[in-house]
């Protein structure tokens, strides 16, 4: 098969087809997805010989080929989905810790299309909680110092927005754990003050808008809708 089509593409040919090999070769080239899934959902990195997690993974993302329709949105949001909800049942079955809140994201098929995005937010936000923590932060700090002024909020998302374009000053950021406080406010022509006593919140919408493709990201750039 083409490697010009899309995942979701793929998939919808090997529903048609039903080639076994191909399968194989599906699941093969997605497997480091799949162990990157589990071992966020488990909180830790989990062993293809020695995790059950990964069968289960393994299982549930060729049962997400099989039911997958272009109707629930992007397949491996769909596969994400399904995966949360077989290690889940597996990790009840055993008395096991699930590591993110998702009591209310059972596999239905009557609302699986409303359903296909809240994984991939909830993975996003336990990522975007642990690049906080690297700079001694939480999201409870955020919500805390996030600028009550929509204007002064706007003002904030522009800096964070060119910091996040700004190589240099960005790789100041992830290296030294602090903002370039006095290189900030040369190049972007504003107030020292203003970055000083917003640094939780421009440090995480930084840590946002350098991952575009994120979740997080896209309901970000939705909420600043004029």
């Amino acid at each position: 098969m083409s490697e010009a089509f899309s995942i979701d593409e793929q998939i919808k040919q090997w529903q048609i087809r039903q080639d076994p090999h191909e399968a194989d070769r599906i699941v093969t080239a997605y497997q480091p997805f799949i162990l990157k899934t589990v071992s966020s959902l488990a909180g830790r990195f989990i062993e293809v010989e020695n995790d059950d997690e990964y069968s289960i993974g393994l299982h549930a993302f060729y049962e997400a080929m099989q039911r997958f329709s272009l109707q629930n949105g992007h397949f491996l949001s769909f596969a994400r989905l399904v995966m949360a909800s077989r290690i889940k049942t597996f990790w009840r079955k055993n008395n096991k810790t699930f590591a993110l809140n998702l009591d209310d994201l059972e596999i239905s098929d009557a609302s699986i299309r409303d359903l296909t995005g809240e994984l991939s937010m909830a993975d996003d936000i336990i990522l975007f909680a642990r690049q906080l923590q690297v700079f001694g932060l939480t999201l409870m700090d955020l919500v805390q110092g996030s600028p009550k002024h929509r204007d002064t909020r706007q003002a904030l998302l522009q800096i964070a927005k060119r910091l996040s374009n700004s190589e240099d000053l960005l790789a100041f950021l992830f290296q030294k754990k602090r903002l370039p406080i006095q290189a900030m406010a040369k190049r972007f022509h504003v107030s020292g003050k203003i970055i000083k006593n917003h640094k939780p919140f421009l440090i995480a919408m930084t840590i946002i808008f350098a991952n575009p493709h994120s979740e997080i990201a896209d309901w970000l750039k939705w909420v600043q809708r004029p």
